[in-house]
């Protein structure tokens, strides 16, 4: 009987029956079939895992940039609020050009701002030209300085002293006058794009605004720009269009109000913002310039406000739109992904100083403070 073995006492016994060759091969080849279906599904559901973490960073990085940007831009325009308890103790003479005196304290005034000048019949409003601190140049520096007693202080002095035009005498050597700083909002504290013909687009990669950004006193400008993310710059192939890969930076600095002044470095926010070259002319329609076909920075609504000669120009709501590429190709699927992320921003401060206008106020907007623009540094 096949399968039993006879014992020394003459009783079988089963003895166990194995594989065959044939049936081994079989077992080896189905089981290598199952382990490649496995491991290919495996390799799959791995890429897609560290492509989602790679949107996911991406994500976080844009909508953290829009957050940010959302911030500052609320705070653009914002001209921060100081003690009006400042006074001077001199004898001011009224005088046609500008001339200094010294303030008991001039923190918080800069040039541009109105001081309330005096009480009674001698009390005047006049316009900050340039302090001892924060620099500011007279709009005419060959013209006198005024009396000789109010001579512009030297450059190295750190004594509180201001510049403006007086058009009432002030008698502070006995009693000193009291001086209140107005703090009126900037109503061009977001900075319009310089204007292009017709038949090209708005200047749209680059974003300037300024104001008490960090509500902490100091007037800050802050500048978004695109860099090429490489060197030579990387691009790829979307829908037929090409793009150049840049990362959209960031530089804050505060104000000094003197002319040649320098924005601090930048620093990246996003990576991968898809967007044609920005060195390049585009005649509309022709191309968009991004994915979407939208600007990333764009101006809907700028308005010219005040009375001649103060009319300064108002830009009135931001939007926002960035396409970003994917790292910068999908590992799941190996082709170019981008994503896009939009805002619409209204600045509050400058709705505040459009209202301060229509009231009747247009004399006592502030214009663009001196010294900005800043100057870009190398390699912005």
């Amino acid at each position: 009987m096949a399968g039993e073995a006879e014992n020394r006492l003459g009783g079988r016994v089963r003895v166990a029956q194995g594989f065959s060759m044939l049936e081994l091969l079989a077992s080896v080849t189905i089981i290598t079939l199952l382990m490649s279906a496995v491991f290919a599904f495996m390799y799959q559901a791995q890429k897609r895992f560290q492509g989602n973490v790679v949107i996911t960073e991406s994500n976080q990085s844009a909508r953290a940039a829009l957050e940010l940007i959302t911030q500052e831009i609320g705070q653009a325009g914002f001209n921060p609020q100081f003690s009006p308890h400042k006074t001077c103790n001199q004898v001011v003479q009224a005088w046609a050009d500008p001339q200094w005196i010294k303030l008991s304290d001039i923190t918080g005034i800069n040039p541009g701002d109105w001081l309330q000048v005096d009480t009674g019949t001698n009390n005047e409003i006049v316009q900050v030209w340039a302090t001892s601190a924060g620099g500011g140049t007279p709009a005419n520096p060959a013209a006198s300085a005024g009396p000789p007693a109010y001579n512009p202080p030297s450059p190295a002095t750190t004594a509180p002293w201001i510049e403006a035009v007086f058009e009432m005498n002030h008698n502070g050597s006995a009693t000193p006058f009291p001086v209140i700083s107005y703090k009126m909002p900037y109503p061009s504290g977001i900075i319009a794009p310089p204007a292009l013909p017709a038949a090209q687009v708005p200047f749209d990669h680059v974003l300037e605004f300024f104001g008490d950004i960090n509500n902490d006193g100091v007037i800050r400008y802050v500048v978004y720009s695109l860099a090429p993310t490489t060197s030579p710059a990387t691009t790829v192939s979307v829908n037929g269009n090409t793009y150049t890969l840049y990362n959209l930076r960031r530089s804050i600095t505060p104000v000094t109000f003197t002319a040649g002044a320098v924005n601090n470095p930048s620093s990246p926010l996003v990576q991968n913002v898809l967007y044609q070259d920005i060195n390049a002319t585009y005649a509309a329609p022709a191309t968009p310039l991004g994915p979407t076909g939208q600007p990333i920075f764009s101006y809907p609504n700028t308005v010219v406000v005040g009375v001649v000669p103060n009319q300064v120009t108002v830009v009135g709501t931001i939007l926002v739109t960035l396409s970003v590429a994917i790292n910068p190709r999908s590992l799941e699927s190996g082709r170019i992904e981008w994503y896009t992320m939009a805002t619409q921003i209204r600045p509050l401060n400058l709705s505040a100083a459009v209202a301060v206008n229509q009231a009747g106020g247009a004399h006592y907007m502030v214009k663009l403070p001196p010294g900005l623009p800043m100057t870009y540094p190398t390699g912005y």
